[in-house]
C-alpha cells in the first residue's frame, strides 16, 4: 500500500510553471478542437459585440488587433469594420527574437504572410500603442486575474510590458480557467472579454 502512495504521490509533484504552462496548452488545444462550431460563431459574434460596444474600443485613436487564423477568436469583422469606418487599424508584424512591431493598414487584402504564415502588413507607418488607444490579444486561455495563455513565443507577453496602453484579450467562456499557472515575464491585460 505504501508504494502505491508514493507513486501517487510523485504523480501530484509540482512541476515547473513552464511545464505546467506546455501541459495547459496542449489541454486547451485540445479542447478548442473540440468546440462545435455552432458555438465557435456564436462566441465569435457575441465577443465582437461585447467589443464594439467597449468605451475604449469607440474611444481608441488607433487599434491595435491581431489578424486571427484557425479557432482564434475573430477578429477579421471588427477590422473590416474599423477600416470601412475611417478608423486607424494597426496589426502586428512578428521579428526574430520574440519581437514584434505594429503597421497601419486600411487594406486586409494586402497583407502578405508572415513569419508564422499569418497575414501582416509588409507596408504602412509604424506604431507604438498611446494612452488613448487599444490592443487586442490574442489567447489560447485566460483566467479570472486577467491572465491569459498565448501559444509559447512570448511576443505579446514582451510587447505588454514595453507599452503601456488599454489591453484587452479575446477568449471563448468555456476556455476561461480559476487561475492559470504564471511567470513574472508574463503580462496581465487590462481586461477580459468573452461570450458570458
Amino acid at each position: 500500500m505504501k508504494s502505491m502512495r508514493k507513486s501517487t504521490l510523485s504523480l501530484k509533484t509540482p512541476c515547473s510553471v513552464k511545464d505546467q504552462k506546455a501541459l495547459l496548452r496542449a489541454r486547451k488545444k485540445a479542447e478548442l478542437c473540440r468546440l462545435e462550431q455552432s458555438y465557435i460563431e456564436q462566441s465569435n459574434a457575441c465577443i465582437a459585440q461585447k467589443l464594439s460596444e467597449l468605451p475604449e474600443y469607440k474611444n481608441a485613436k488607433t487599434i491595435f488587433a491581431y489578424y486571427s487564423v484557425g479557432r482564434e477568436v475573430s477578429t477579421l469583422s471588427l477590422i473590416r469594420a474599423a477600416i470601412r469606418d475611417g478608423r486607424r487599424v494597426a496589426l502586428p508584424v512578428s521579428g526574430d527574437g520574440g519581437h514584434m512591431h505594429f503597421r497601419l493598414t486600411d487594406d486586409l487584402e494586402g497583407l502578405v504572410p508572415g513569419k508564422f504564415g499569418i497575414p501582416e502588413p509588409d507596408r504602412g507607418e509604424l506604431v507604438v500603442p498611446g494612452k488613448d488607444d487599444i490592443i487586442i490579444v490574442p489567447a489560447l486561455c485566460c483566467d479570472k486575474h486577467n491572465n491569459r495563455l498565448g501559444h509559447g513565443a512570448g511576443y505579446y507577453d514582451r510587447y505588454l510590458s514595453e507599452h503601456r496602453c488599454f489591453s484587452v484579450c479575446l477568449c471563448r467562456a468555456r476556455l476561461i480557467d480559476d487561475r492559470l499557472p504564471a511567470e513574472k515575464t508574463d503580462a496581465c491585460v487590462s481586461m477580459v472579454i468573452s461570450d458570458e
